[in-house]
């Protein structure tokens, strides 16, 4: 996670506080009108915005890794001792996951495969859900239309971002999320934010933690240590205090300029092109988890707005962010979107591999 020296001097300092300087406006002006999840969606659509208005926004790689830590320690907020109270229903609910998981899978290749015309590799990984970045290296491997996945990825991910903040306020509210205090809900006192020393302590664990799982190569590993350091003190009961609201702007918003940097390699022309099929497989796919997630809300008494981010077909960190910013047990959440993205990195090169060999047999025939 640390970068070197030379690689801080490569940096391009005036683009990256152009990112942030945009990614804050977007996020404060989200804020003022009371958008939800203002300080995420506002930064996000800000920065996808200018892109498609001719900047050219990058974040370095060690930006992000350090956004991905402070994100995760913002996250581990979430957790309280009575979380564990939840862990004894979860089993019916993560195999409820593995049918939805399927089912969303299916519903947005046939979409693509079928309506769209796309080839078999390309409908397959455009349609996995979350673990973008996985999916993408993996979806290369595989000679899948890359253009195509990473358009049909990137769609589902800012659409689901951009209005889930919305399509979830009504069902948030009156509703306290299974494992949550109700005492974080709206209308309580907030007592004072942990000290400077404390969030020393933190960034200290961090540091020490980090090189041990990115040399094990743990899949989200960084934003995993940062849960971790911050979630275990929760989870006891040793911290009870929230974080300093500045520290969750920074890493609300950080998030948010990286996701919304990616839509600058998507010219508008072919996101136009694009963007009916996509959206017609996204809803395929969001069709199926709702369908799923009702069942596990029934089956289970749990608010369906946090069994439907814990399936829905959103990237791991945008959809704990969201229950976190909801009051919606991100523990639950990222739980269950963590058992997907295993299953996943477990099955997906299986799946890379029958796909490789197959074109290999078409190559030499």
């Amino acid at each position: 996670m640390r970068p070197s020296l030379h690689t801080i001097k490569q940096v391009n300092w005036l683009n990256l506080i152009e990112l942030y300087g945009i990614a804050f406006i977007g996020g404060w002006l989200a804020h003022l009108i009371d958008f939800p999840a203002s300080w995420l969606t506002g930064s996000l659509v800000a920065v996808a915005a200018a892109m498609f208005a001719g900047r050219t926004l990058t974040m370095p790689n060690w930006v992000r890794d350090a956004a991905f830590v402070l994100i995760g320690l913002v996250l581990g907020t979430g957790f309280s001792p009575e979380t564990l109270e939840a862990i004894a229903t979860w089993p019916l609910s993560i195999a409820i996951l593995v049918v939805n998981v399927f089912a969303m899978t299916w519903g947005a290749y046939a979409v693509l495969r079928h309506i769209g015309k796309w080839d078999h590799a390309s409908a397959l990984f455009a349609s996995l859900p979350g673990a973008l970045g996985y999916v993408m290296a993996i979806a290369e491997a595989a000679k899948a239309d890359m253009p195509r996945v990473s358009i049909a990825q990137s769609i589902r991910l800012f659409v689901l971002l951009a209005v889930l903040p919305i399509a979830l306020s009504p069902f948030s509210k009156g509703e306290t999320a299974v494992g949550m205090s109700a005492a974080t809900g709206a209308g309580a006192a907030q007592p004072d934010p942990v000290g400077l020393e404390t969030l020393g302590l933190m960034l200290l664990a961090v540091l020490l933690l980090a090189p041990i799982v990115q040399r094990l190569k743990v899949p989200a590993g960084l934003l995993l240590v940062g849960m971790f350091t911050s979630g275990s003190l929760y989870l006891t009961g040793t911290l009870t205090k929230p974080l300093p609201d500045w520290f969750t702007i920074i890493g609300f918003i950080s998030i948010g300029a990286l996701i919304g940097a990616r839509f600058g390699s998507i010219t508008l022309r072919t996101l136009l092109d694009l963007t009916r099929i996509s959206l017609l497989s996204l809803a395929a796919s969001v069709l199926m988890a709702v369908s799923t997630a009702s069942l596990c809300a029934w089956l289970l008494d749990f608010p369906f707005a946090q069994v439907f981010l814990a399936f829905s077909p959103g990237g791991f960190e945008a959809m704990v962010l969201l229950a976190f910013l909801f009051d919606m047990n991100p523990a639950y959440v990222a739980g269950h979107h963590l058992v997907r993205y295993l299953g996943l990195v477990f099955f997906a090169p299986i799946v890379t591999d029958r796909l490789t060999r197959s074109q290999r047999r078409k190559e030499h025939a």
